[in-house]
């Protein structure tokens, strides 16, 4: 059944950022059938015809979280990221069941879902449940399972079992929903050995599928690998054949000259994750520099234990802000260019078709209500951009589409019990702190 949404405005973030006032889209089986001014063409015929009001504009695309971190959300305030992992994160995961990192992703993606992320990367261990979550909430999702060496953890797993059981996922689950999508996370060049490093990029390659990485996240990492290894990270990963093939680096905020000719050279796509690096005290990536290399660029809320929110608006407003500040200048990353990070350069980050709304693309979209303060006054399209980018807030997302099925309606999920979820998280969570 071929159904059309007409909106008073839609952002299509298509690649000449087209806005169509009013303006309306078809789904088709999934997939965007139509998109122009329901005035000039008539509803395909038998098409449901549903006229929402509102905003309608492509679902945003997280490029990088951990979203099972809702059980430990807030933890470690103030910490540096050596110990906010070490003292904090890693002594409560060491007691997580599967059952508890299934209610945490099923939060995690409520979350999301309702705050107009309609494609989530994410990197976790205990890979069934956080898959089987992913499925039973709706959501489009890259998963890249955790793979790690680090014995203060408390998992007592090796890189080795943990490559097997990515590999196993993969070759199970690739596709599966089809939105589900599968790929490798060796965690860092700091908690994968070099020989690890290697055989996991060359098990991703033999499949073409994504590695994603924390990369130079702080000057503590960078001296610590170069102390080990004597260069950087970046010039570790291309020795050992871990920047070749698709390739997503989170982070990357203490690059020098060589390291980002690594990154452009490579093709390997950024997750800038601005609020997670400003709350842990990192540093701020060089967004602009990335972009003028052409490196592909798209962003990340992290998890929610170091954000603490898994709100992608923010994410969007805080890497166009500090961007602007650091360039003393206000015209660096436009509002449009803003936009297109958090939605159509996220799809193209993780080499998925997502973040516009074209024809053939999955029918991800998402509606917010205009009848706000926020959106008051809109004399001019360029306003109301400006209002939608630098005023734009989860609370005004009233309705979610993930490939054309409605996964939240008038600001609920339709697929996931929101009460349970956070009574489950909040009950789980307290025993991992032995009350």
């Amino acid at each position: 059944m071929t159904c059309r949404l007409v909106a008073d405005a839609v952002f299509t973030v298509d690649a000449d950022d087209t806005m169509l006032v009013p303006g309306a889209v078809e789904i088709d089986d999934g997939l965007i059938s139509w998109v122009g001014d329901p005035w000039q063409v008539p509803p395909a015929p038998g098409a449901e015809v549903h006229q929402l009001g509102g905003l309608l504009m492509p679902g945003l695309v997280n490029c990088h979280g951990h979203s099972p971190m809702t059980l430990v959300r807030s933890a470690g305030d103030g910490l540096p990221l050596d110990r906010w992992l070490n003292e904090t994160v890693w002594p409560r995961e060491a007691l997580l069941t599967d059952e508890d990192v299934y209610w945490g992703m099923v939060l995690g993606a409520a979350e999301l879902l309702c705050n107009g992320t309609t494609t989530t990367c994410e990197q976790y261990r205990h890979p069934g449940p956080v898959v089987e979550a992913m499925v039973d909430s709706g959501i489009r999702a890259m998963y890249t399972p955790g793979i790690f060496d680090v014995s203060s953890s408390g998992s007592g797993d090796t890189w080795e079992r943990m490559l097997e059981e990515a590999c196993g996922l993969f070759d199970a689950m690739e596709g599966r929903e089809g939105r589900i999508h599968l790929g490798f996370g060796p965690h860092a060049a700091y908690t994968v050995p070099p020989e690890g490093l290697r055989a996991i990029a060359t098990e991703a390659q033999r499949r073409n599928a994504l590695l994603q990485i924390h990369l130079s996240e702080t000057v503590a990492e960078g001296d610590m690998v170069r102390e080990r290894y004597g260069m950087s990270a970046p010039a570790l990963l291309a020795e050992s054949g871990a920047l070749d093939g698709r390739v997503l680096a989170a982070h990357c905020v203490w690059l020098d000259d060589r390291d980002l000719d690594l990154v452009a050279e490579h093709d390997v796509a950024v997750a800038h994750c601005p609020g997670s690096n400003g709350k842990l005290g990192a540093g701020v990536a060089p967004l602009q520099t990335l972009l003028d290399r052409g490196v592909r660029v798209g962003l990340g809320t992290d998890g929610p234990a170091s954000n603490d929110d898994l709100h992608l608006w923010d994410e969007m407003r805080l890497a166009a802000m500090l961007a602007r500040a650091l360039a003393r200048d206000p015209g660096a990353v436009s509002s449009a260019a803003a936009l297109r990070l958090a939605t159509r350069g996220g799809g193209e980050a993780l080499g998925l078709p997502v973040g516009a709304l074209e024809v053939g693309r999955p029918a991800d979209l998402v509606r917010l209500r205009t009848d706000d303060a926020r959106f008051t006054p809109s004399a001019t399209d360029a306003e109301l951009l400006g209002h939608l980018v630098w005023a734009g807030a989860g609370y005004l997302v009233t309705d979610v589409w993930v490939g054309g099925r409605r996964v939240v309606e008038a600001g609920r999920c339709t697929l996931v019990d929101g009460e349970r979820a956070r009574t489950e998280v909040g009950r789980r969570a307290r025993r991992l702190l032995g009350s």
